[in-house]
Order: structure tokens, then C-alpha cells, then sequence
């Protein structure tokens, strides 16, 4: 790729919304930037009217009557940055960008002020033939199932997706939690801290290995990257920092800070930040969870603990858990970013058994009627929309079979099911709750 030796390298944008209007502030990197060149920022709608234009490398642009961008009923403005000498054009740049603000307030999620319940999945970059990769045709199916199903959110799980992805969310309205690719950050499954218990050995910490530093100079790295890449993309409302890391120590902690500090700081929207949590991560686990604008949680109650016949004894003890969080202070949003069960599309089974289509359901069901319980749950994400390839193993079938989908984008029973639920949950579901 050739670019002139002056050239609009990157931008920062915030928004401010006050009645019908908005005030975009932003601040253009130009490279190379002489004293007798000019930096430009025009805004065109979607009719290709002018909206607004301000010169300056930084500054404030005014969008009256400004149609926001909202869940699941996007509007793009066309951002076309300029680079001027005397009269003649140096540089251009152009992008879509959606206007719209997004905050927690108390056990809220706002976008624009208003309070929005997500809906949706966890996903992968899979599918048949491509495999762990981008594939264009698999993207405009996934989004119109998505979109069939009535959800409105997906987390990249567990790693930056192809910016194509993002692309079609913001032309589609749906929001993004962003999550960098830091998984497995444990010891022994998750044991890190009870892997010598009662041996008389002192637990050790995943964080506490002599490599962590060099780990959280790559971590930050890696974020800024990621951030850096994403932050002018409306769709993108949170990062998510972590997936089902260790979190009860207090190395892990030191790393914690650091790591959700880098993301406020990077971010020129200031976003909410979070991660994702497993089940070492409750409620009394204090180390972490403190750090984040609102809970995401990865729980398998009735599947990993507790499933098959002792399903509702799984349950009670999800209920025990969650009376836990509700006595937390503050209570913040909390959004369920895994729950599922692996279902062969083939195999039904009465009484329901796991793997059959019928012990989805009724997991499913258990479930939905555990989020409704609770006024502070501001979201479900089930994992995950589609089965997906793993390592060979005795411990799956060909993969993991927790999709609403199967891997060729086929629906399971399960997926009517969440698609009537989604369809009848209204957008701003427990609002102010």
C-alpha cells in the first residue's frame, strides 16, 4: 500500500448527546503534518447531506437533529477526513461511523441513556470447509440467523474477530463485547489455587510465575492493539479483558489492575470494562471482580456441575450463587456470557437425557427462568451460536456440540425455543430495575 508522506494515520472520537443534537469531539493523528497544511473533518448522512464540517487537527463538530445509531436499527454517518495545501487535496480518508453513547448506571446498561437487555451469543470464528478462520459467506448467514433468532449482542469470544465482522455489526446495530485473546490464564484447569491443598504446601498463583511480567507487558501490548484497531466502531460497547482466568489471589489482582487501568486509559470513549468469569470467580472471590463496570459469567451449572438427574440440585445451587451476588455492594449488571449443554441434533431422548435435544430445552428453560428472577441479570449470551471443531478427544464428538446451530448453520429444536423468548423480551427488559 502507498500513502503520501502526510497522511491521516488515525483518530479518536467522543460523543456528547443534549436533546435533538450531538457534539462529536475529535482529535485527528496526522503524520508528518507541515505548518502551512490544513486538517479537515467533514460529516455526511446517510441522504449524502452535509451534517457538519470543522477544520483543526482537534476540535468539536455539531450534528443537529442527529439520527443515533440504536440497537438493531443502525445509522452511519460518513466521517471524511482531509488533509489541505493550498488549496489542493494531500490526504483523504473515509469511514462509516455510528453516533451514540454508552454507559452503566447502577445495575444499567445504557446506550444513549437508555437502558438495552443483551441478547445473544457466545461465537467463533468456525465453519465447515474454512475451518478457524474469516469466511465472508459465513458472516452474512450468521448475522441473518442472528437476526431471525431476535438477538442483539455476540462476544468475540475468545479472541479479535476479522474487522469485517465489526463492519457488518455496525451496519446491522448489533453490539459487541470485544474480548482480547487472554484465555486459559490458570493453573491445572482452574486449580491453580487448590492444586497442593492439604499437603501442606503453600497454593501458588498462576500470576505468580516468574514469566508475569513479560505475560503482562504482551497483554498490554496486545490490547492497545486491539483497542486501538476497534475504538471508532459503534457496535463495540465493552471489552472484556480475560476469559475464565484465575482471579482469587492477590498476584492476580496486581495483574488485574494493570490490565483493566491500560484498558481506561487507551480507550478514549471509556467504555465498560470486564471479563469473563468461571466458577472459582464467585462471589466471594474479592480479588478481581471488584475492577469491572459490570459481571460477565461463564456458569454450567446442570452440565459440567451437576447435570443429567441431578439437574435440580444443580439449579438450587446456581440460585445459592446468585443470592450471593445479589448481596454484593454495589450490585452491578451482570450478563451471562456462557451457560449451554452439547446436543446431538440427531438424538432425543424421553425422559430427557444429556446430549439429547431434549435436555437442551430444559436446560435452556432453567435457565431463562433463573434470569428472570433477577433484577441485576442485563443480558444472556448462550454459548454458542453454532457447533464448533475441537481437538479430537474422548471426552466430545467431533467438536463441541453446545450450538443452537450445528456447524452448517442448522437449527436445533433449541433454537425456536430462544427465538420466541428474544422475540417478546422487550429491548429495555428490567430497565431501572
Amino acid at each position: 500500500m502507498v500513502t503520501p508522506f502526510t497522511r491521516i494515520a488515525d483518530y479518536d472520537l467522543t460523543y456528547e448527546i443534549t436533546g435533538n443534537d450531538a457534539a462529536v469531539n475529535y482529535r485527528a493523528l496526522v503524520q508528518n503534518l507541515k505548518e502551512n497544511q490544513e486538517v479537515e473533518l467533514e460529516i455526511r448522512d446517510e441522504e449524502d447531506k452535509k451534517a457538519a464540517s470543522v477544520k483543526g487537527e482537534s476540535g468539536r463538530a455539531k450534528i443537529a437533529n442527529v439520527r443515533l445509531w440504536q440497537v438493531r436499527d443502525a445509522y452511519l454517518y460518513r466521517f471524511i477526513w482531509r488533509v489541505w495545501e493550498d488549496g489542493k487535496l494531500v490526504d483523504e480518508y473515509e469511514e462509516p461511523i455510528g453516533v451514540r453513547t454508552v454507559e452503566i448506571s447502577g445495575t444499567d446498561i445504557l446506550v444513549n441513556g437508555k437502558p438495552v437487555y443483551l441478547k445473544g451469543f457466545g461465537r467463533h470464528e468456525d465453519s465447515p470447509v474454512n475451518g478457524k478462520t474469516f469466511a465472508p459467506c459465513y458472516l452474512k448467514r450468521d448475522f441473518e440467523l442472528m437476526k431471525w433468532m431476535g438477538a442483539n449482542s455476540f462476544r468475540t469470544s475468545h479472541y479479535p474477530y476479522a474487522e469485517e465482522t465489526y463492519q457488518e455489526a455496525d451496519r446491522e446495530g448489533f453490539l459487541v463485547i470485544d474480548e482480547v485473546p487472554a484465555v486459559g490464564f490458570v493453573k491445572r484447569s482452574g486449580m491453580a489455587m487448590f492444586q497442593n491443598a492439604g499437603s501442606g504446601v503453600k497454593p501458588t498463583s498462576f500470576f505468580a510465575a516468574d514469566t508475569t511480567q513479560e505475560l503482562l507487558e504482551n497483554h498490554v501490548n496486545v490490547l492497545k492493539e486491539l483497542v486501538q484497531r476497534d475504538k471508532n466502531h459503534a457496535c463495540v460497547i465493552a471489552w472484556s479483558l480475560f476469559n475464565e482466568p484465575e482471579s482469587i489471589s492477590e498476584e492476580a489482582s496486581a495483574y488485574f489492575k494493570v490490565v483493566f487501568d491500560k484498558a481506561r486509559e487507551f480507550d478514549p470513549q471509556k467504555r465498560p470494562r470486564t471479563f469473563a468469569m468461571e466458577l472459582s470467580s464467585g462471589p466471594d472471590a474479592k480479588c478481581c471482580h471488584q475492577y469491572c463496570d459490570f459481571w460477565t459469567m461463564n456458569r454450567y451449572y446442570g452440565w459440567y456441575v451437576k447435570g443429567g438427574y441431578e439437574i435440580s440440585d444443580a439449579m438450587i445451587a446456581f440460585r445459592k450463587e446468585m443470592d450471593e451476588w445479589a448481596s454484593q455492594d454495589p450490585v452491578k449488571p451482570m450478563v451471562f456470557t456462557e451457560y449451554g449443554a452439547d446436543t446431538l441434533s440427531s438424538e432425543h431422548k424421553l425422559p430427557s437425557a444429556m446430549w439429547s435435544q431434549e435436555y437442551q430445552l430444559e436446560y435452556l428453560e432453567l435457565y431463562h427462568e433463573l434470569f428472570d428472577s433477577y433484577p441485576f441479570v442485563k443480558g444472556e449470551q448462550v454459548w454458542n451460536f453454532a457447533d464448533f471443531q475441537t481437538v479430537e478427544g474422548i471426552g466430545r464428538v467431533n467438536g463441541n456440540k453446545k450450538g443452537i446451530f450445528t456447524r452448517d448453520r442448522q437449527p436445533k429444536d433449541s433454537a425456536y425455543l430462544i427465538k420466541k423468548r428474544w422475540e417478546e423480551l422487550p429491548l429495555d427488559y428490567k430497565g431501572g430495575k
